[in-house]
């Protein structure tokens, strides 16, 4: 009796040893669904309030702009003097942000570009287009950070309606990146506005010089560029913040404008929205954590580091407000700033200083 009550003793005292399984291919493949349904929550999310959303209009004056505090571009963000190459700022890998990196992603630019937007990008390029630029007849019109030509298209529609019929090669589309340019082209040449549209390779900092691109995607030699005084409207979408000299390209903006009223420049960019609401805090997770991630999925990894950048330039760039006072001192007056998906996205409608 006595080696038996010690035996119930010792195993009663000892816990059992759980039983490991290892992992099947269908906990495995429930685990995925799981995490994928959670990932995909917050780009219906996003999507639903954006397209229940009323973009926030803010109208502003010039006393306002003048009072408004802003910090100069870092000086760890050199002018280049190659714009398919060089340094956009020391948070970022060499190259970053150039041309030479659009060159890299350019063929699965517009695709990426669909996702990570939901779709909702080519409206915000409308309201570019059709509330911002507010074409009339006989319109000279310069695109920058034209890449694929979607402004530009855009641009040549709204200006052949404006004005009956365009003018030839009054769209000028400019950009750093040569690969973007030839997938630009191919568009043009299929939508038949290459009467319309010229595509270039140019830095939006000096647009003394540019380099012509023909309808099968040839590079030309350096020729004259846009001339002083010469532009009616520009445009530049989600380009600006890649601009590693900001006020030396609103600079040049103002020197091929022409001295009137109607001048405008419409400039469409990110920046990080606030998180004053939950909507916008949704709006920020997008920006900050979905975007890149998207970004690496549908460019099949090819363009993960491209994209990890593309959150890190908008993290950088400044607040609405602080954007509008640094082209003010570039010469540039801010009238309107337009907010789409609850701060995410900013339209702003400038006019030349005399």
């Amino acid at each position: 009796a006595k080696t038996t009550t010690t035996t119930a003793t010792a195993t009663a005292a000892d816990p059992p040893t759980p039983i490991v399984r290892p992992k099947t291919g269908r906990d495995m493949c429930k685990s995925l669904l799981k995490i994928s349904f959670a990932v995909g929550l917050v780009p219906a999310a996003v999507l639903l309030a954006a397209l229940l959303e009323t973009p926030a209009v803010r109208e502003l004056d010039l006393e306002t702009l003048k009072a408004t505090p802003f910090s100069p571009q870092a000086p760890s963000e050199p002018s280049r003097a190659d714009a398919t190459g060089g340094d956009f700022g020391t948070a970022v890998p060499e190259g970053f942000g150039s041309g030479s990196m659009f060159d890299r992603i350019a063929k699965y630019y517009d695709i990426t570009n669909r996702f990570m937007a939901l779709g909702l990008d080519q409206g915000w390029r409308r309201a570019l287009v059709n509330d911002c630029l507010a074409f009339e007849a006989g319109d000279q019109v310069l695109d920058l950070a034209s890449g694929t030509a979607d402004v530009a298209l855009l641009s040549a529609a709204a200006l052949k309606t404006a004005s009956g019929e365009a003018a030839a090669h009054s769209i000028r589309g400019v950009d750093p990146s040569v690969e973007m340019l030839r997938e630009g082209v191919v568009k043009v040449e299929a939508s038949k506005m290459a009467d319309i549209i010229t595509l270039a390779k140019g830095d939006a900092q000096d647009l003394t010089s540019v380099q012509v691109l023909d309808s099968t995607g040839a590079l030309g030699e350096p020729s004259a560029g846009i001339a002083t005084d010469s532009i009616n409207k520009i445009s530049m979408s989600f380009g600006i913040r890649n601009v590693p000299n900001r006020l030396k390209a609103f600079r040049e903006m103002k020197r091929v404008l022409k001295p009137s009223e109607k001048s405008r420049v419409c400039i469409l960019e990110f920046s990080m929205p606030p998180k004053d609401t939950m909507l916008s805090m949704v709006a920020n997770f997008f920006v900050a954590k979905v975007v890149p991630f998207i970004g690496s999925i549908v460019s099949l990894g090819g363009g993960t580091k491209e994209y990890e950048y593309l959150f890190k330039s908008i993290e950088k760039f400044p607040q609405p407000m602080e954007f509008a006072a640094q082209m003010l001192e570039g010469g540039l007056q801010v009238q309107k700033i337009t907010s789409f998906c609850y701060g995410a996205v900013n339209l702003y409608q400038a006019v030349p200083m005399p």
